[in-house]
């Protein structure tokens, strides 16, 4: 089914809601990563269909940008544009975390020193309202929505589509591990790593106050 499609299955399910209908969640592909709440409305209300929003729309390698609908998973995205030797700005450490759920999350990584949350990387969004209005948003269009999207949890409207901006890939990665015995001692570490320009990721790990 084409994008087009989708959009419009999707505004028929909003526009189609009777005043009186309540409460309302959403139908995903995507797993949750939030810890199950039995008393949760969710559980008992009604749902709008947002399966099938997991496609790739376009990889431009010459403008490093990829265009996608929200349901894509990091690990089906980073699967294609390695072939073609880009890497999203951002990927989390969960395979199954989706480019919409990034956003709305507001999720951040070991490459966020450098480029922000994903949401940073962001172009453009389109977003249905809970009327069924479908809008685009970007920093030059609809700006006040696009800069309030990110965090939303899905409060504002439902993100259905995404473009954002891809680097491009290395063919491997080093890992070093340090140990530092106190947080003092990390974090001064770890800001003299953010001004190495031979360093693309940062974590840590603190497993004890001396040992970190």
């Amino acid at each position: 089914m084409s994008h087009p499609s989708k959009i419009a299955q999707i505004v028929a399910q909003l526009k189609n809601r009777s005043s009186d209908s309540g409460h309302l969640s959403l139908k995903k592909d995507a797993v949750s990563h939030m810890v199950p709440n039995p008393h949760d409305p969710k559980h008992s209300d009604k749902k709008i269909n947002l399966r099938g929003l997991n496609e790739i729309l376009e990889i431009n390698v010459k403008d490093k940008t990829c265009t996608a609908e929200s349901g894509v998973t990091f690990s089906k995205l980073v699967e294609e544009t390695l072939k073609v030797g880009l890497i999203p700005c951002l990927v989390p450490e969960l395979k199954t975390i989706t480019i919409g759920g990034a956003v709305s999350g507001c999720s951040v990584e070991s490459m966020s020193y450098k480029f922000g949350g994903f949401h940073d990387s962001c172009l453009e969004y389109e977003v249905i309202t809970a009327t069924g209005e479908v809008i685009l948003c970007s920093p030059e269009k609809n700006s006040e929505l696009f800069q309030m999207i990110h965090g939303s949890y899905g409060t504002l409207g439902i993100l259905t589509q995404l473009k954002f901006k891809l680097i491009e890939a290395k063919p491997f990665v080093r890992m070093n591990y340090l140990s530092f015995p106190s947080f003092s001692a990390l974090t001064q570490a770890m800001h003299n790593e953010m001004k190495n320009p031979e360093v693309d990721f940062i974590d840590a790990i603190l497993h004890a106050p001396n040992h970190c």
